[in-house]
């Protein structure tokens, strides 16, 4: 009888689904920052091997944070969207700007990016702009094989140590042999010893006169020392070549000690570096990831209130614009002192991109952190600057969320950023608390 084929539709289904997640994750990736929380949650839950039902609830995140997005992107078109090609070719320059601008980049990359920078920064025509795109991707792949060749050189330094510990591990496994062996060779010096003394007693016995015992026993001791000098000139040989082997032993380690001390503080400045934004000097935005992850945790452990506050700068393309890159980049790294300055030992502040910054307050309501954020803002707006004569003003926005029962990182981080949205409307130079 034949066996009916089952119906495979939703298994097929369900493979779809996953490839166009996947698709989706892929192609949205670093496309806006309010869609960056919910794609790394996405990947997350594939890698953990998540079926259909328990992506729902991220994808239903994604579908409204895509409106959300999409509203702000109509309320903000301006009439000069027909600039066509023109206006898309600045687009991915001004992208490529900040790209190299956030990107870490090895010392041996640093002038040549600033090069390239400058040339971003100039006003190119079609041919010239064609040459930065292919000059930037030559660097961007530059980068990507010098931290590739980076990791091999550390996996040949772990290969290396690796041997070297086997050295070690035989040295010492001989040393143990030759010890072993010292043991034997006494006791069987122990029982010639007691066999020749033995030997030496039966003769004595026997002895019928006094020349034959004398004979017998000068003998006998005449084997005793030379087995004893036999004896202690294996002994002398095999203490040399032990005390050899443990100072080479020695020398090795010392070796080990250097080459995995150097090891540590090398992997120790690159991790900095991949945590630090290399303009400003604050963490940066993996760096902001791990501490959200760490204060959400904490803050469902203790119950204790948290707020995080979301930073922009007002018109820093107008800055930008108007007196120059070096003039917007000392705008970063003056609002970022100031922010720094002005937060607590507890609270932590990072540059998110671009000329955004976040800050998360342990311990502190809404409220609370609306009235340092205003004491903030009101020491920006005094703050401003000399740029080659003229004075730069400087105002920034925020918006606030506080962290409420059943929120995850990424609830709370879109109410700030639809503040923040408020405070912008709202004439900018203000900070606002998020409201339903």
């Amino acid at each position: 009888m034949a066996t009916a084929t089952p119906y495979s539709a939703p298994l097929d289904n369900e493979k779809f689904l996953y490839k166009l997640v996947i698709q989706l994750l892929i192609f949205c990736q670093g496309s806006h920052k309010l869609l960056e929380p919910h794609l790394l949650a996405i990947g997350a839950k594939l890698r953990s091997g998540a079926n259909s039902h328990e992506l729902l609830s991220e994808l239903q995140a994604v579908s409204k944070t895509l409106l959300h997005i999409s509203k702000q992107a109509k309320q903000d078109v301006s009439a000069g969207e027909d600039d066509g090609p023109v206006s898309q070719n600045n687009y991915l320059l001004e992208r490529l700007d900040e790209l190299l601008s956030d990107a870490e980049v090895p010392l041996r990359f640093q002038q040549q990016t600033s090069l390239l920078k400058q040339r971003v920064r100039a006003n190119l025509s079609e041919d010239s702009y064609k040459k930065v795109i292919d000059s930037a991707i030559t660097l961007l792949l530059n980068i990507k094989d010098y931290s590739a060749s980076e990791q091999k050189g550390i996996d040949v330094f772990l290969g290396d140590l690796s041997e070297k510990l086997d050295e070690l591990g035989q040295d010492v496994e001989t040393a143990g042999q030759a010890n072993r062996a010292l043991i034997d060779d006494r006791e069987i010096m122990n029982t010639e010893i007691h066999r020749q003394v033995g030997s030496l007693k039966d003769s004595t016995k026997a002895a019928d006169e006094l020349d034959m015992l004398k004979d017998q026993t000068a003998e006998h001791l005449d084997r005793l020392l030379e087995r004893l000098l036999e004896h202690k000139q294996i002994e002398d040989e095999r203490q040399r070549d032990a005390q050899e082997k443990i100072e080479l032993m020695t020398q090795k380690l010392q070796e080990l000690e250097t080459e995995t001390e150097t090891l540590r503080v090398k992997l120790k400045i690159e991790h900095d570096k991949a945590l630090n934004d290399s303009l400003t000097g604050l963490p940066n935005r993996l760096a902001y990831n791990n501490r959200a992850e760490m204060e959400l945790k904490r803050w469902k452990r203790y119950k204790a209130p948290l707020a995080l506050i979301i930073w922009d700068i007002d018109f820093f393309k107008r800055i930008n614009d108007t007196y120059g890159h070096k003039s917007g980049d000392k705008t970063l790294a003056l609002v970022a002192q100031l922010l720094l300055n002005n937060c607590r030992e507890t609270d932590f502040v990072a540059r998110y991109g671009g000329e955004e910054f976040v800050m998360l307050m342990p311990n502190t309501s809404a409220l609370q952190a609306l009235e340092m954020a205003e004491n903030t803002r009101k020491m920006i707006q005094s703050c401003g600057f000399n740029s080659n004569g003229e004075n730069v003003n400087l105002t920034i926005s925020c918006g606030i969320s506080e962290f409420k029962e059943g929120d995850t990182h990424d609830d709370v981080f879109v109410r700030a950023d639809q503040a923040l949205y408020q405070s912008k409307q709202g004439g900018r130079n203000r900070c606002t608390v998020f409201e339903p």
